[in-house]
């Protein structure tokens, strides 16, 4: 595991705090996976591996005196290194007994445990914290738009007195479209490690080989970066089936087949998101028309991106550019994204024609330009990059030729 830096984590208390000043919020509470790592620096495995909802929360109060709040099962608690000074955790009970034999703790529940996690029991806490540091009727913002029904009515139940709940979401995406220097540093390596497991996989295409064999090429490759975790996701299409699939195609391949390539690979949670494409033969006239195209519009993005230029104007740009090189019935919603630590790969902001926001340095992007045709497959092209004081950086060092095997 990649040991997440201290700097980091005080960097985006200060810009949290910030923004709850400016918006008079008097406590910033997460509850999904991605936003409790991103508050804590700890990747919760009830969360991450066994893919709970609302099982722990981060509290950050807009008052920098108060620590921050941890609040978690006393399980997962165990395992959790408070080494700084500006957090504290409590705990609820899960159905798991834990004990302390040789009184390291001092305490133990001796309540009865429920048969899985609680909202109800973690939302108690919060209350209790709430009141404890003097915000129990101040202006509160939780993820409500990510949490199940169930949860939210727990949580109301549980702080009624509350005066004014509201959304999180969009301050958590404010604060995670700026990286700091250590999120900078682990999606450059995420991006290596996913351009490598390209490079390999690639190596072993020829023609008779599926879909489910590239994936496991792709996959393999990726063990020799111990810091590099597992392949986040690894869409990869064969010939003309280019939907995306869980369990993957074992159809042999054959001569004339696009391979396109859409995958990314997770380094101390951050993930990179990176496509590109190949032919196993000569592309024929179509597939080239297409793909030059499409390169015409990635390249003019890599060529435009820059401090406040405004992600819409970007988008209608680019389009109208690729629609005039031979692409005219091309229709997308958006032609790139965020990068960072949503598991879906894809976060705001968006290039898109209803994103108000505009480029910013520190912010990291995948731009991508994907075509998918009945009958012919999968073509793809996609980079990430590191948008600068007077730029952006490529992060990618592949070709966007369409590489024909």
């Amino acid at each position: 595991m990649v040991p997440i830096s201290q700097d980091h984590l005080i960097t985006i208390s200060e810009r949290a705090r910030l923004i709850m000043e400016n918006e008079q919020i008097d406590a910033l509470v997460s509850s999904s996976c991605e936003n409790f790592y991103y508050l804590s620096g700890h990747q919760s495995a009830f969360m991450y591996t066994l893919r709970m909802s609302e099982v722990a929360l981060a509290v950050l109060f807009r008052d920098s005196s108060r620590k921050t709040i941890l609040i978690m099962n006393d399980f997962e608690a165990a395992g959790v290194a408070n080494v700084l000074p500006q957090y504290e955790i409590r705990t609820y009970p899960t159905w798991v007994d834990v004990d302390d034999p040789l009184g390291l703790i001092g305490d133990k529940f001796q309540g009865k445990r429920p048969v899985s996690p609680q909202a109800e029991e973690m939302f108690g806490v919060l209350s209790q914290v709430l009141a404890e540091y003097g915000v129990s009727n101040g202006k509160i913002a939780v993820e409500l738009s990510s949490m199940r029904y169930s949860s939210v009515m727990a949580l109301r139940r549980a702080c009624p007195g509350i005066s004014e709940l509201v959304e999180a979401n969009p301050i958590f995406t404010e604060l995670r479209a700026i990286k700091t220097p250590w999120e900078i540093d682990q999606l450059r390596k995420a991006c290596m490690y996913a351009e490598a497991g390209i490079v390999s996989a690639s190596s072993e295409i020829a023609v008779g080989i599926s879909a489910a064999e590239i994936v496991e090429a792709f996959r393999k490759s990726l063990m020799r970066y111990p810091d590099g975790s597992t392949a986040r996701f690894h869409m990869v299409s064969v010939g003309a089936n280019f939907a995306p699939a869980h369990v993957f195609d074992n159809r042999p391949s054959e001569l004339g087949d696009l391979i396109k390539f859409d995958v990314g690979v997770d380094v101390a949670g951050y993930g990179s998101d990176i496509a590109r494409t190949f032919v196993l033969g000569p592309p024929t006239d179509m597939m080239k028309r297409i793909y030059s195209a499409l390169r015409v519009g990635h390249d003019r993005l890599l060529e435009i991106i820059e401090p406040g230029l405004s992600m819409s104007s970007a988008f209608g740009e680019v389009m109208n550019l690729i629609r005039s090189s031979g692409l005219t019935n091309y229709n997308r919603g958006h032609l790139g994204h965020s990068a960072g630590l949503s598991l879906a790969a894809e976060e705001a902001p968006f290039i898109s024609p209803s994103e108000n926001a505009v480029f910013r340095p520190g912010m990291v992007i995948c731009l991508e330009t994907p075509y998918y045709g009945h009958g012919l497959g999968s073509i793809m092209i996609e980079d990430m990059v590191l948008v600068t004081d007077n730029g952006c950086e490529r992060l990618n060092r592949l070709t966007t030729d369409l590489i024909s095997l």
